[in-house]
């Protein structure tokens, strides 16, 4: 890379960092307006900008203030500690984090308290609960659901706001609710507890079909720690273990019929082959791109504290080739070049879209993984076109996604390019995790890109 192609991608630092700014504003200010609710509360339509309305039944109410999602809490004590880091030279917001960050945390932690470990949904008291048939709630006991996703991100979030604060309380509960939920992914014990509000998008278990999901969402946790933790093999191990699985298990290696070299299969089956089914092999573009910028995140957080592993050298040398081959490979899959947006599902049998929606969240993971990438391996041979992608991403995402709240983007839009009211996970906005968290790595990643150009003149 030469410097006009570093101070090319640097032209799409500002947009990023005022919507990372954004972002969080509108996190902390809703937090304040209501200090009776101790929850991240992004409880919004991001295409109309109005808070969501709740029930007069609050059994029926999945989407009001009365419906906790354990993901979007953990996603945003993450986010929250890793904007409270990026902007620690302003004091005013200094001081904000850490209200609600100590509030946040506390009520996660008491969550923990109570039932043992975390769940998809919960009411404020803490109670579990999932969609009844009749579709209201129908309560549950925590220990009766297999560790599952809320885990690895309440982990990886409690950890980080423990780290941010100086808790110890809040860091040891973090850590050891992540490595309950890793050690279930490694002992087959670990379940998906997602309930899909989409039907195009279900999220129900299929007996013999093993997704990637677990181990990705675990490696970014892995690449968190060895950033919060360093020199710790324990994490280095980990995440260098979780990653060789997703190589092995979920990249294909040689071109076979109609699949191809460095496609990333969102399924596998019990013989470790893609999960064929309807005569179709499916992969979620978002995950893959997604999948690249976390590995380039881990090794790139953990190159520096590694003494003499031959093993984890390996693994990097190994993953400057491969990693931005499956990156413009699913970009090439996945983004739509007339609506602007990367499908959600595509068939690797036909190399067609299967669900043609596209969630707002794949383009800011696409963004992160093009800056760490480059970072990892700046003299690959195909860094231009991974330059191209990133700003296809950001023209799309500060085009068309904008929503009319600062600092948020349009959860989904369909095949045609309308906004959608489709809900690629939870009804709630972003906290800020996947926009503010990867915004601030590909700034990052252009300082440092903008540091090796300069120290190499």
């Amino acid at each position: 890379m030469n410097n006009k192609e570093v101070n090319s991608l640097n032209s799409l630092v500002p947009d990023c960092l005022s919507a990372a700014a954004d972002g969080i504003e509108l996190v902390l200010s809703r937090f304040e307006k209501n200090r009776n609710y101790p929850f991240i509360d992004t409880k919004l339509s991001t295409i109309t900008g109005e808070d969501f309305v709740e029930p007069e039944d609050l059994e029926a109410d999945f989407f009001g203030r009365t419906a906790i999602f354990g993901w979007i809490q953990g996603r945003g004590l993450e986010a929250l500690a890793g904007h409270a880091d990026f902007f620690k030279d302003k004091p005013a917001l200094t001081a904000r984090f850490k209200r609600m960050l100590s509030s946040v945390a506390a009520q996660t932690s008491a969550f923990k308290k109570k039932n043992g470990h975390f769940v998809f949904l919960a009411a404020p008291d803490g109670r579990p609960f999932k969609c009844g048939e009749d579709g209201r709630r129908e309560y549950i006991q925590a220990k009766s659901v297999p560790p599952g996703f809320a885990d690895l991100f309440t982990g990886k979030g409690l950890a980080a706001a423990g780290v941010a604060l100086g808790n110890k309380e809040f860091t040891e509960q973090g850590v050891a609710t992540f490595r309950f939920a890793t050690s279930a992914v490694l002992d087959e014990k670990f379940e998906s507890d997602q309930i899909s509000f989409d039907p195009k998008n279900p999220a129900v278990p299929v007996p013999g079909r093993f997704g990637q999901g677990h181990y990705m969402i675990g490696l970014g946790g892995y690449a968190l720690y060895s950033e919060l933790f360093p020199g710790a093999d324990e994490w280095i191990d980990g995440g260098s273990l979780f990653l060789r699985k997703l190589i092995d298990l979920h990249i294909l290696k040689k071109d076979k019929r109609s699949l191809k070299r460095f496609d990333f299969v969102e399924f596998i089956n019990e013989d470790g082959l893609p999960w064929l089914e309807n005569g179709k092999v499916l992969q979620d573009p978002g995950h893959a791109l997604e999948f690249t910028g976390l590995a380039a995140k881990f090794l790139l957080n953990a190159s520096g504290k590694v003494s003499g592993a031959k093993e984890f050298k390996e693994l990097y040398a190994e993953c400057t080739e491969l990693l931005p081959e499956v990156f413009l490979a699913a970009f090439e899959n996945g983004f739509q070049k007339k609506t602007g947006g990367i499908c959600k599902t595509f068939d690797l049998v036909s190399r067609t879209p299967v669900n043609g929606d596209m969630p707002w969240w794949s383009l800011p993971e696409s963004l992160r993984a093009a800056g760490l990438l480059l970072c990892l391996a700046p003299n690959h041979p195909r860094y231009q076109e991974i330059i191209a992608a990133a700003f296809a991403c950001k023209e799309a995402l500060f085009g068309p996604f904008r929503s009319p709240v600062a600092g948020l983007f349009i959860q989904t839009r369909d095949a045609q390019g309308n906004p959608s009211t489709a809900i690629p996970a939870t009804p709630d906005a972003d906290p800020g995790y996947h926009t503010g968290l990867c915004f601030i790595d590909f700034i990052k990643a252009c300082r440092r890109l903008q540091d090796k150009r300069f120290n190499s003149n």
